[in-house]
C-alpha cells in the first residue's frame, strides 16, 4: 500500500514540556523501541502527576544523522512537575518550538516509508528547514501499533 502524501498536517508552536519516562540507543537497522515501551506501559500508573492520556515516543538524533546512525529513543508521558516522578524514571525537558505536525492514522509498520515520503519528497518540496531539537510522535495510552486505526501524530521540529 501507498501512503498517500502529504498526510493532513499543520504547523505548531509549542511551549516547553516536562516528561517522564525510559530511553534507550538504538537504531533503524536493530530497533529496540518495542523495549522501551514495553517498560513504560509497565510501569506508567506509577507516574502519579501525568496530565494527559498522551504518550511521547521522542527521538534525539546526532547532528546530520543518516538513518544508519543510532540514536536516543524516549518512552515518556507528560507531567506537571519533576518532583513527583518515581526514582528511577528520566526527567525530560522538551523545549518549545515550532513544529511540522502530520497526523497519520494506521498500522505502525507504515513507519518507514511515512518517514520516507515526509522527510525525502515533503519537506525539501515545501521548503521547510529541519531544527536540531528531538522528533516525537504523540498517541493516546490505548493506541495499538498494530491497528488499521491507530492514530498518532508526527511531530518534526522545523526553523
Amino acid at each position: 500500500m501507498k501512503i498517500e502524501m502529504p498526510l493532513p498536517y499543520r504547523i505548531e508552536v509549542i511551549e516547553s514540556k516536562k516528561l517522564a519516562g525510559f530511553s534507550l540507543k538504538t537504531s533503524f537497522q536493530e530497533d529496540k523501541t518495542p523495549i522501551v515501551w514495553k517498560k513504560l506501559m509497565m510501569r506508567r500508573n506509577e507516574i502519579t502527576n501525568r496530565i494527559s492520556d498522551q504518550l511521547f515516543s521522542l527521538q534525539i538524533y546526532p547532528e546530520n544523522f543518516t538513518p544508519d546512525q543510532s540514536f536516543l529513543k524516549y518512552a515518556l508521558a507528560e507531567v506537571s512537575d519533576f518532583d513527583h516522578i518515581p526514582n528511577d524514571f528520566e526527567s525530560f525537558r522538551l523545549n518549545g518550538g515550532k513544529y511540522l505536525v502530520f497526523e497519520y492514522i494506521g498500522k505502525a509498520e507504515k513507519g518507514s516509508e511515512i518517514f520516507g515520503s515526509i522527510f525525502q519528497n515533503f519537506i525539501p518540496e515545501n521548503n521547510f528547514l529541519i531544527d536540531d531539537r528531538p522528533h516525537f510522535e504523540i498517541f493516546r495510552e490505548d493506541y495499538n501499533p498494530n491497528n488499521d486505526s491507530a492514530e498518532e501524530e508526527i511531530w518534526i521540529p522545523i526553523k
